[in-house]
């Protein structure tokens, strides 16, 4: 009898953001945009998409959505999932929310990152009138002047109704999305059982996915906080890897090892470029040999790595300094010890110091990437939306390469007209026209078609430093 050896799908896992989600709403109208309306990826003949259970995460409420062939490129099937996490955020309080913010916003200016100046000093404002308002009623309440408030007895009847509808906004609206943010980004003791349940969750997931036989392939889109929760998940999940798999598959002279050594000359011509022009041009060439290793990870029955693809939509790693970290200092030094993977990966330094690598022991015929070298493999690609005067663009986005290495790549996208708060649009689809360049822009950092060079996928914006996701 002869067994039918079925071809391998993709599959996507999709990380919401921030709110009272609901399962399964981002992700359908993330395939909308992404599969069944980009014509260039499938034929409109051929673009149903089916609904199937799903039992990688074991939730009765999530379904897998699946596809048929595609029509370009390799010709594969996806399958999108949905991490859905929001269920493990309940019961928001004031006082840590409150904490968290404090946190953020009550330090010295010479901490603050430049580009971030004036978004603190927004809020510190919006704090000082929040304060005002309390002092106000506090002076009303007492029946004795906190502050001398004689004969500002309208302000101070305004005080109580001010901040009643205050009060419900930030019970209505605030906390049920600022709170997800304040519990995951913040290690009180409160909080480190929902990060451990969301991250074992989603490393879980990934090794369910890697270990069923039916992927050659994984991308992880994060939105929004999401994007956080998807760095998080590739580190553990890195680390977990089985290190004796690993190690065999790196002997010396094997392609493993040659194609680790064309990535760690790759990353080493990037990191001596840094910021300088021409630094695009190396990044291609980075990430094109990362999509190489990432293909030898991934080949054979029994695959070590499956994830080829870090997407990030509206991502807060964009102020990491001071949303993961104390400041930049602290930031920058935790890189350094690895507990941030970086892109490329932090080197290693041979005894003799002429040689550097992100694999260990430094030198040898045989050795393994060490355990924050996940963007060894993974390519980053983060697509945001810049910010004009607080409520313009994306306020929560901005690029990350500073911050994470020069391998990533930062697509930026226009405002648009009219303008407005765009955090919701990375694949909100057009009444009627053509995509809009952040459908655009999403679709080819998800990469559906297989193709194995940036300068394919890019075209000419390939090489430029950030990518123009306005002129693709």
């Amino acid at each position: 009898m002869v067994k039918i050896r079925m071809k391998k799908k993709t599959a996507v896992v999709v990380i919401h953001g921030i709110g009272e989600q609901r399962p399964m709403d981002t992700l359908w109208g993330f395939v909308k945009a992404t599969w069944i309306t980009d014509s260039t990826l499938v034929h409109p003949s051929r673009n149903e998409v089916y609904s199937k259970p799903e039992t990688a995460t074991g939730s009765f409420e999530l379904r897998r959505v699946t596809t048929r062939e595609a029509s370009a490129g390799d010709k594969k099937r996806a399958d999108f999932f949905e991490f859905y996490w929001a269920h493990h955020m309940q019961g928001h309080t004031l006082g840590g929310l409150s904490r968290w913010v404090l946190g953020l916003f009550l330090r010295k200016p010479s901490s603050v990152p430049g580009n971030l100046l004036g978004l603190w000093l927004f809020g510190v404002a919006l704090l000082m009138a929040a304060a005002a308002l309390a002092l106000f009623w506090l002076t009303d309440k007492a029946g004795y002047p906190i502050i001398d408030l004689r004969g500002q007895g309208a302000l101070v009847g305004l005080a109580s109704p001010a901040l009643a509808l205050l009060g419900f906004l930030i019970n209505a609206k605030v906390l049920p999305h600022a709170g997800d943010a304040a519990r995951y980004l913040s290690a009180e003791p409160d909080n480190v059982a929902i990060r451990q349940k969301i991250r074992e969750e989603g490393v879980a997931l990934l090794e369910k996915l890697s270990g069923n036989g039916e992927y050659d392939r994984i991308v992880m889109v994060g939105h929004s906080l999401g994007s956080v929760i998807a760095y998080d998940i590739l580190n553990f999940a890195w680390n977990r890897l089985d290190d004796a798999a690993i190690k065999a598959l790196h002997i010396a002279g094997s392609p493993a090892i040659d194609a680790l050594d064309q990535l760690e000359t790759a990353g080493r011509t990037l990191r001596n470029w840094g910021s300088e022009d021409g630094s695009g041009d190396a990044r291609t060439a980075y990430r094109d040999a990362q999509r190489v290793y990432a293909g030898i990870l991934a080949a054979g029955d029994h695959p070590v790595w499956l994830v080829s693809d870090l997407v990030t939509l509206g991502s807060p790693l964009s102020k990491a300094e001071i949303l993961l970290a104390r400041d930049a200092g602290d930031f920058g030094d935790r890189r350094e010890r690895r507990e941030f993977p970086a892109c490329p990966p932090i080197y290693e330094t041979a005894t003799d110091g002429k040689l550097e690598q992100f694999s260990y022991p430094v030198g040898a015929d045989s050795r393994r990437p060490h355990h924050a070298a996940l963007f060894g493999p993974v390519v980053w690609t983060n697509v945001y939306v810049p910010n004009r005067l607080i409520f313009f663009g994306d306020i929560v986005s901005g690029p990350v390469r500073d911050l994470f290495g020069a391998g990533v790549a930062d697509v930026h996208l226009p405002i648009g007209s009219p303008p407005g708060f765009r955090h919701l649009d990375y694949w909100k689809l057009p009444v009627e026209g053509a995509a809009s360049p952040a459908i655009n822009a999403l679709r080819r950092a998800l990469n559906l078609r297989g193709q194995n060079r940036d300068g394919d996928i890019w075209q000419d914006q390939a090489g430029q430093v950030p990518i123009r996701g306005g002129d693709l």
